[in-house]
């Protein structure tokens, strides 16, 4: 990854992969690395590992200490300021979440697809309100911190990214 500075470019976390890219409310940036870490780059340009999980992360977004990550497999995990993380079994329970699908086929008698994954996640920025979006399986919506989730749009919605801007939310 190389950033960009007023005195040129520069190479950050060389040699490792870096996925998704997340702002993180501090005036820095979180990044999944390697697939199972989820790195903080502060102000200052210096990174360090807020978190790691046996599952495959997939998104972030930051509500003031908190920091809400999505996995490959469709969980959503909230860390902590104190590093802690904690898989939510609201998002779990949320109506409609038995109905998710990646799409696939079976060929030869493997069934073949994508995982079932989150793509994308949001707050407002008064993180009142929590998006998470499921490759297929519509958005869901936290208005209480993350405890309990509720479906917006139909679970058959194959929405791609789902981000919220003052006053509005947008999908695609």
């Amino acid at each position: 990854m190389f950033v960009l500075t007023e005195g040129g470019r520069r190479h950050e976390l060389a040699g490792e992969a870096v996925g998704e890219l997340a702002a993180d409310g501090r005036g820095g940036a979180l990044a999944i690395v390697g697939g199972h870490s989820l790195y903080r780059r502060n102000s200052e340009g210096e990174w360090s590992c807020v978190a790691t999980s046996e599952l495959q992360l997939e998104c972030s977004v930051a509500v003031g200490d908190v920091i809400y990550v999505g996995t490959e497999d469709a969980h959503l995990l909230r860390i902590h300021g104190s590093g802690e993380v904690e898989r939510l079994a609201g998002f779990d329970a949320a109506p409609g979440r038995e109905s998710c699908y990646a799409g696939s086929v079976l060929v030869d008698g493997q069934l073949l697809g994508p995982p079932l994954a989150m793509r994308s996640m949001t707050a407002t920025s008064d993180g009142g309100v929590l998006l998470a979006n499921v490759h297929v399986g519509g958005i869901s919506r936290s208005t209480d911190g993350s405890e309990t989730w509720q479906p917006t749009i139909d679970v058959e919605s194959d929405v791609h990214e789902v981000r919220a801007r003052t006053p509005h939310v947008r999908a695609s």
